[in-house]
């Protein structure tokens, strides 16, 4: 297994075809689990599950140990404390404790959920994420936190984010329907916007191979250590759209993607549109008016008071941080409406 060059206290290991395998190898050769007192859970979905379990679970059964599936039906709109108290209990009605370990096998929401349940689970209880899908990926190899929805409120709660470890296996992609993978590439368009879109000609040729994703993690570190807010680049639109449409129409990834778009000026619009072709993403808001997505920015911009507003310095072409008043903040954000709206 190779291991990403991610600067987390969590090692991030990755190998194609490899999770079917490594998971065991690393809980009882690595960290030296019991075989005879351990016990295992695995959190997944029934997509997922159906796909991978039974294969997952043989090395597992290899070494005589049975593996216990905790199904959460989870995604970006209801991964909430309703998801996690059901793997909490799963976890108590079996009996784990915190030399036991749980595995995410999933998205993000997965990974989210399973995430915030180890951490509070009898103070924290042995963790391994393994993602399934593009974004989960990406963002669970450089997390710092795991995130909730509260009723109508995206990621509103969260709690540290510290797995054992994190094993990325590309292997899994072959299966993710086309949307979720759609949903993944925002993340990554995001970055090369803010400073390589070259790493763009890399994504439409869907690499996905330990060289791509050490790139990707480089390109972040680059930016956080120029300023981390700057990752912040297009959330203020897409958590408009996604607060309208309450996580239905639009993926979070297709609703950042719409934004990102609208942030790039109009010299880099037509090569990124191509390129959104070709990745399956939107460059037009459909079934909402743009007043009524203004309106919601309006609330959040008033509910948040001064925000920041990421703006191109067109002199350097690069990213930079202003902090602006309310009628200031919306003005950049109505016009950059204005690109995405029909």
């Amino acid at each position: 297994m190779d291991i990403l060059n991610t600067n987390r206290p969590y090692k991030c290991y990755c190998g194609t075809g490899e999770a079917l395998k490594f998971a065991a190898q690393y809980i009882f050769d690595l960290c030296n689990a019991d075989v005879d007192t351990v016990k295992i859970a695995v959190v997944s979905d029934r997509v997922v599950s159906g796909y991978y379990f039974n294969s997952f679970e043989n090395q597992f059964l290899d070494r005589g140990v049975k593996t216990v599936l905790v199904p959460v039906e989870c995604n970006d709109g209801n991964k909430n404390l309703k998801a996690v108290s059901e793997v909490y209990d799963f976890l108590t009605d079996f009996g784990f404790g915190n030399n036991d370990w749980v595995i995410a096998l999933g998205g993000g929401s997965i990974i989210d959920v399973t995430g915030f349940c180890a951490s509070i689970f009898e103070g924290g209880i042995n963790s391994i994420a393994i993602p399934t899908t593009p974004d989960a990926m990406y963002e669970s190899s450089v997390a710092t936190n795991v995130y909730l929805n509260s009723k109508k409120l995206k990621n509103a709660l969260s709690v540290p984010f510290k797995p054992n470890c994190v094993i990325i296996d590309p292997k899994f992609l072959s299966t993710v329907p086309d949307k979720i993978n759609h949903n993944g590439y925002a993340f990554i368009v995001r970055l090369a916007i803010l400073g390589d879109l070259s790493i763009l000609l890399d994504l439409v040729a869907k690499k996905n191979d330990r060289e791509f994703l050490n790139r990707v993690f480089t390109l972040r570190s680059k930016i956080v250590s120029a300023n981390p807010k700057l990752l912040q680049l297009g959330n203020e639109i897409s958590t408009a759209i996604e607060s309208y449409f309450r996580f239905m129409n639009y993926s979070e990834g297709e609703a950042l993607a719409l934004s990102l778009y609208s942030c790039v000026d109009e010299k880099n619009r037509i090569p990124l549109a191509k390129i959104y072709s070709v990745l399956g993403l939107p460059t037009k808001l459909e079934g909402v008016s743009a007043k009524s997505i203004v309106k919601i920015l309006e609330q959040n911009l008033i509910k948040n008071g001064n925000i920041p507003i990421e703006i191109v310095n067109n002199n350097s072409n690069s990213w930079s941080i202003m902090k602006l008043e309310k009628d200031e903040a919306l003005s950049i954000l109505c016009n950059r409406l204005t690109v995405i709206s029909k």
